[in-house]
């Protein structure tokens, strides 16, 4: 009597692995064709102009130096949309923290320290 429980356990045990993995051979095959019909949309041309375009556009940091205050005396040279490098910068409220900042106010901020 042990061996029949034991065999319909065994069944019972492999039907679910079966339906299981048909399960997911099904779920992975719908999933395939969205991919695919995603990675389509996204390589056609008038989408990929948009996201290079979006891509160039994300590549610049905006400078956020305060020139009026960091560096007074050297006003006009600030390159606002490219910021290279991050420099500290302090607050009563915030304590010091990163900003970016251009070349060009980097170095005026250097030469204005010293």
């Amino acid at each position: 009597m042990s061996d029949d429980k034991d065999t319909e356990l065994a069944d019972a045990l492999a039907e679910a692995g079966r339906r299981l993995g048909q399960a997911l051979s099904d779920g992975l095959a719908r999933l395939r064709s969205a991919r695919d019909a995603v990675a389509d949309a996204a390589n056609r041309p008038e989408v990929r102009a948009v996201t290079e375009s979006a891509a160039r556009v994300l590549r610049h940091r905006p400078c956020l130096c305060m020139c009026a205050r960091a560096h007074p005396e050297d006003g006009g040279i600030c390159e606002m949309l490219d910021a290279v490098i991050t420099g500290p910068s302090t607050s009563e409220l915030l304590g010091t923290f990163g900003v970016p900042l251009c070349a060009p106010c980097a170095a005026a901020r250097v030469v204005h320290h010293f």
